[in-house]
């Protein structure tokens, strides 16, 4: 416990539904789209008295590359910048009749399970330390022989949802539509030329005789 606030954190777990697109690949919304069906979220809540887990401290380390390009001219080299990552690293004791720490070691089991699906997400509450639907970076749970305590060291990695692009077919200039009463608008037949050889008579016009 820090600043007399208990920690939370929830255990997010999804099941993504079988894809369609093979039986829908012609439906660009449909083909694309991946649903997942959202389970009940766990929380636990990371207190001395409720579940046993003392936290110690809690540390959010921001990495960011940044690399030099030198130019020909002698002027000042360019800084360019990229974003490596925000891991959140949460220190805990535990005794090892601790019922948050079995939690957290069968959740950690059931994620390693999910971590190539992504059905999962971790989301951290703990006043100005929080970090919404993170991603499992590593769980350690060490002994010592000199107490019956356990250290527990949680990292959680921000993790970032892709987004796909959804493509809508463009419509063709030249092709025929329908208008408000169901008739043909616009469009164009393609132009076709007789085959080699082959030739075309041109009907006679008829002949309007005179009624006496």
């Amino acid at each position: 416990m820090l600043n007399g606030i208990d920690p939370v954190i929830i255990f997010s777990f999804y099941k993504k539904t079988p894809s369609v697109s093979e039986a829908f690949s012609k439906i660009p919304l449909v083909a694309q789209y991946v649903n997942s069906i959202e389970l009940p979220p766990i929380p636990i809540y990371l207190s001395e008295k409720l579940t046993g887990i003392f936290i110690s401290s809690e540390t959010k380390n921001l990495d960011i590359e940044t690399t030099a390009t030198t130019l020909a001219d002698g002027e000042a080299p360019e800084f360019n910048q990229k974003g490596i990552g925000s891991v959140l690293t949460i220190e805990m004791q535990a005794s090892k009749n601790s019922i948050g720490l079995s939690l957290l070691s069968a959740f950690s089991d059931l994620i390693l399970s999910k971590v190539t699906s992504k059905e999962y997400s971790i989301t951290y509450l703990h006043g100005a330390t929080t970090m919404f639907n993170g991603l499992l970076h590593s769980l350690s749970i060490t002994q010592t022989a000199d107490d019956d305590l356990f250290r527990i060291t949680l990292e959680i990695s921000k993790g970032n949802v892709k987004k796909v692009a959804v493509t809508q077919p463009t419509p063709d200039s030249g092709a025929a539509t329908l208008d408000g009463n169901s008739q043909i608008v616009g469009g164009s037949l393609p132009a076709s030329s007789p085959a080699a050889g082959a030739s075309f008579t041109t009907p006679p016009s008829p002949v309007t005789q005179a009624v006496p």
